[in-house]
């Protein structure tokens, strides 16, 4: 019924910078995309362009160590975050196969709404990943989206409405973050039926705007297939 999908070698296929966006896996994503990326004979540098937790188990390189997975960033003494690298996105694009760079927080929500700051997106970005948790769908907007106020401007919903796939899909297309053809959407976290059919809608509800995949599945377990 599902058409899998090898997301390594997916993002392989394209070298530079990937900014991950959106909620529900971004931590994830770069963890496990840069340990298959290692693995696959390619070096790969993790970073954020705002703040994020270090990847576990993920050297921390003050200069070029040339190990195949390493992380970069200044840590934030008070938060032990790291934040922005000093060294240039066009430095660290020159001497790594891949720069995977966390570009927004949501505060472990499962969707996210932009301000006017965020995402904060290298300018030779050459891919976005726009990430959503199924786990959300069916639940409130006010529970379930990180900056509720925002997303209900975008979509004219209330705080208390159900955060549907077809809602989800209306604020992201709102916003025009993703949807180029060497983008990608991933709906992570449909482990159950019920989820699968969740992610199906909003695959449906998005096809007129995107030219880019819709992929669905477990970044967890890299286990994913093609929605679209």
């Amino acid at each position: 019924m599902y058409d899998p999908v090898d997301l390594i070698d997916i993002v392989r296929r394209l070298r530079g910078v990937t900014a991950v966006i959106g909620g529900g896996g971004k931590s994830t994503f770069l963890t496990r995309v840069g340990v298959g990326l290692s693995e696959r004979g390619t070096r790969c540098i993790l970073a954020t362009s705002t703040h994020m937790f270090p990847a576990a188990g993920v050297a921390l390189e003050d200069e070029d160590t040339g190990a195949p997975l390493t992380q970069t960033g200044v840590i934030e003494q008070a938060t032990g975050k790291l934040t922005a690298p000093a060294e240039p996105w066009e430095a660290l694009a020159g001497r790594a196969d891949h720069v995977l760079v966390e570009a927004d927080g949501s505060r472990g929500l499962p969707f996210k709404a932009h301000s006017d700051r965020e995402p904060v997106i290298p300018a030779l970005c050459a891919r976005v990943v726009y990430i959503v948790g199924a786990q959300g769908f069916g639940l409130p907007i006010y529970d379930v989206v990180h900056r509720p106020q925002l997303f209900c401007q975008l979509t004219g919903a209330a705080q208390a409405d159900i955060a549907t796939p077809e809602l989800i899909a209306a604020g992201i297309a709102a916003e025009g973050l993703v949807g180029l053809s060497d983008d990608i959407v991933i709906v992570n976290q449909t482990e159950t039926d019920e989820a699968r059919e969740q992610a199906a809608a909003f695959a449906r509800a998005l096809t007129g705007s995107m030219a880019c995949p819709i992929l669905a599945g477990s970044l967890r377990e890299l286990d994913l297939y093609r929605l679209t």
